[in-house]
């Protein structure tokens, strides 16, 4: 490889480490979804609106349209406005805004803790009598004079263990479909080289920052609650090594306590709430790198890219990997249309999924 080649693949390769890197990192409470990867087909289109301006600037106006579910459900839209500066014939720099609108899909949600009851521990007041419940069995000792499980908190109230309660709950949440706004401003740097007359390969770095305010969302919770209460345990024939086990959490010991008064409610646990999404901002770094079979004189111009998306507030995790192959077609120096065939790969806050989608665009340079 001569010199003048290797200055010119040194910012491709350096910029190139950066993709490699960042490509290597890669609800309420007890609920569970489903965790399988969705596979859906989707169409992609944009319009875009290019003016040239003086001082190697131009600015552009963008909008776009995407559906999802095989093509029978709108699922975003968006315009948006860029200004580029590209000083030399390898460097471009660019500064974006998008407003967007994103569809999310209706949510379905689980929480079953049948044969997994959760509990909750009974401590009465020895001074008041009132009871109280505590989520995890507090670090109970022996009263000597009763031999019953008592507890001191820290303002010096004493409490003495009186049973539990074993909640089953079998719950199905779902939360609605809803629209939600996203406000995005990018910074772009690309660098751009030409070899063997024919190949261009580009590497875009795009820092993408995205802001979501807060929506309020609906959300239906149907299923039963069962409660069984257990109270009057017997501590006659339990230790105080099988006691100190107890309260940390060795469920071995709970077969060695007799409870007595079994009582066991069911309610219907359906409910109809809201729920707020609140408002968060992402922080991304896309990074693009792209071939392009290009020569004076062809309207056609083939291209290949491959883009990791990565979370810089998470550890550089790899929130989406899209790949697309596809050609643009120069009509005049003024329009360009192009068709390509993208695969998207999501694993972030708006699900995992896998998205086969045909990209569609037209570009009016003026």
């Amino acid at each position: 490889m001569t010199s003048q080649m290797t200055r010119r693949l040194f910012p491709l390769l350096m910029m190139l480490c950066a993709v490699g890197s960042a490509m290597a990192q890669d609800n309420e409470t007890g609920y569970t979804t489903d965790e399988a990867t969705r596979t859906t087909g989707a169409l992609w289109t944009g319009v875009s609106a290019v003016k040239v301006l003086p001082y190697n600037l131009s600015l552009g106006l963008d909008a776009g349209f995407r559906t999802d579910d095989g093509f029978n459900e709108a699922s975003r839209y968006d315009i948006g406005l860029s200004l580029v500066w590209k000083p030399s014939k390898h460097w471009k720099f660019g500064v974006g805004y998008t407003f967007l609108m994103k569809h999310y899909r209706q949510e379905v949600a689980t929480k079953n803790t049948v044969g997994n009851a959760e509990r909750e521990y009974d401590f009465r007041n020895t001074s008041t009598g009132e009871d109280s419940l505590f989520s995890s069995f507090p670090g109970a000792t022996y009263d000597d004079d009763t031999e019953t499980a008592t507890y001191t908190d820290g303002d010096g109230t004493a409490y003495r263990y009186q049973g539990y309660n074993a909640t089953e709950k079998d719950y199905t949440r779902t939360t609605e479909s809803y629209w939600r706004a996203k406000h995005r401003i990018s910074f772009d740097v690309a660098y751009t080289d030409r070899f063997w007359k024919t190949l261009r390969i580009t590497l875009r770095e795009r820092y993408q920052m995205t802001l979501i305010p807060s929506k309020t969302v609906g959300r239906t919770r149907t299923g039963t609650k069962t409660v069984t209460e257990y109270t009057s345990p017997e501590y006659d024939q339990l230790t105080a090594a099988e006691l100190t086990a107890l309260a940390t959490g060795d469920m071995d010991a709970w077969g060695k306590i007799t409870y007595e008064d079994e009582d066991t409610s069911s309610e219907d646990a359906t409910k109809d709430s809201q729920k707020e999404k609140k408002s968060k901002s992402l922080h991304v770094l896309r990074s693009r790198l792209t071939f392009e079979l290009d020569k004076k004189g062809w309207a056609w111009t083939p291209y290949i890219y491959i883009e990791p998306f990565n979370n810089l507030s998470d550890n550089f995790h790899l929130d989406k990997l899209r790949a697309s192959l596809g050609v643009d077609y120069a009509i005049n120096k003024q329009h360009k249309v192009g068709i390509a065939y993208v695969f998207n790969h999501e694993n972030d806050d708006d699900g995992d999924e896998n998205i086969h989608a045909v990209s569609v665009s037209y570009r009016f340079k003026f």
